[in-house]
């Protein structure tokens, strides 16, 4: 007797990263996929791709009308709160979003309890697609393969994005290390040229590039530098221990064992084989856990913990450059993205962020 599919709706799935993953539960022979999308003709379009037959332009509709296993609801920040809440209470086993999780740290508070209390996995993805072995990296140095972690840095620095693309390394960091942050000494720069003020917000709230030190609960300090965009790092985090160091590139980690001259770069067996895509390992989590109730690896606490990082570090540089401890009290703190990330493409126009336009069905790329 074949497997009952899994009923999928991918919310926001004709959009800079929504396609993404309806390509890859598409893909999937044990899914039965809705693309949830008020895009018109180029939600068709993107659904006719993919061969998925049913799309519908509102998410409260088809919880009203059938609740799938998995959403996958890749939205405007502005809209990920009221829909991760929305499937949550209509029974929904595994729901995921995009980064940044929320606006205001008890939203993420909301979210995170909200799935904890009914036994929803919630997951956020993008910290795999960037480093595809994050999993399996993660678990070969907390096996102590490095020896007792001495150190951990980013090299590259954290991205204009701080409460974007930076959530993604700072998850990173946190998985790699097996560490919670427990302090924050944070230095910031002027926003980036065209992020506009939203309404009711204070200029301090504006997303902007970060550095600077967190302390981590084994006793390390990580290092992040100012943003160095136009040196194009590759890697996302460094850890070093006492018997090696891994870099955590893309597209693949760079593992090496041993001090000094005795030091060699090392091939675990996950390293050897094809890497699955990043999508694609989002995609197979959240359909396993809709199954069997496990967690995923890069939860919405992951993401969570990320944010509250990310206004730690705005929080310090606002006080002088203090060390902030962690968790923080006010929960009532807000980052607000560029207009792209927080109202969309759609509404704040594609071009806003350095797009040609929304993305096209024949032109994707591969991720």
């Amino acid at each position: 007797m074949s497997e009952h599919k899994c009923k999928v709706a991918v919310v926001g799935g004709a959009g800079t990263w929504g396609h993404h993953y309806l390509r890859a539960y598409a893909e999937r022979s044990d899914c039965e996929v809705t693309l949830v999308d008020k895009a018109g003709a180029r939600a068709r379009e993107f659904a006719d791709l993919h061969g998925v037959a049913t799309v519908v332009d509102d998410l409260d509709e088809l919880l009203a009308r059938d609740v799938p296993d998995v959403v996958s609801a890749i939205l405007p920040v502005g809209q990920t709160y009221g829909a991760v809440l929305a499937c949550a209470e209509a029974g929904v086993k595994a729901i995921s979003c995009e980064k940044p999780l929320a606006v205001e740290l008890s939203y993420a508070d909301e979210m995170v309890a909200a799935c904890r209390e009914k036994g929803i996995a919630f997951g956020c993805g993008t910290a795999y697609w960037e480093v595809p072995q994050l999993i399996e990296t993660a678990r070969w140095i907390g096996e102590g393969h490095l020896g007792a972690l001495q150190r951990a840095a980013i090299p590259g620095g954290l991205p204009v994005e701080l409460s974007g693309a930076g959530c993604v390394q700072l998850t990173q960091l946190r998985l790699a290390t097996g560490m919670e942050v427990e302090w924050v000494e944070g230095w910031v720069f002027p926003p980036a040229e065209g992020w506009g003020l939203p309404e009711g917000a204070e200029e301090h709230e504006i997303d902007c590039p970060a550095y600077g030190r967190l302390g981590l609960s084994g006793g390390i300090v990580c290092e992040i530098p100012a943003p160095q965009l136009e040196a194009n790092v590759r890697c996302r985090v460094w850890v070093e221990g006492d018997n090696g160091q891994a870099w955590l590139n893309h597209p693949a980690p760079t593992l090496i064992q041993g001090v000094g001259a005795a030091s060699t770069p090392v091939y675990p067996e996950f390293l050897q084989g094809d890497a699955a895509r990043g999508f694609d390992s989002i995609a197979a989590q959240l359909v396993r856990a809709s199954r069997t109730g496990e967690d995923i690896v890069c939860t919405g606490h992951d993401y969570r913990q990320a944010l509250e990082i990310a206004l730690a570090l705005k929080l310090s540089a606002r006080n002088g450059h203090e060390r902030v401890a962690l968790p923080l009290g006010d929960r009532s703190l807000r980052i607000y993205p560029h207009d792209y990330r927080l109202r969309g493409g759609d509404v704040a126009g594609w071009e806003s962020i350095g797009y040609k336009g929304p993305p096209e069905a024949g032109l994707q790329v591969e991720l």
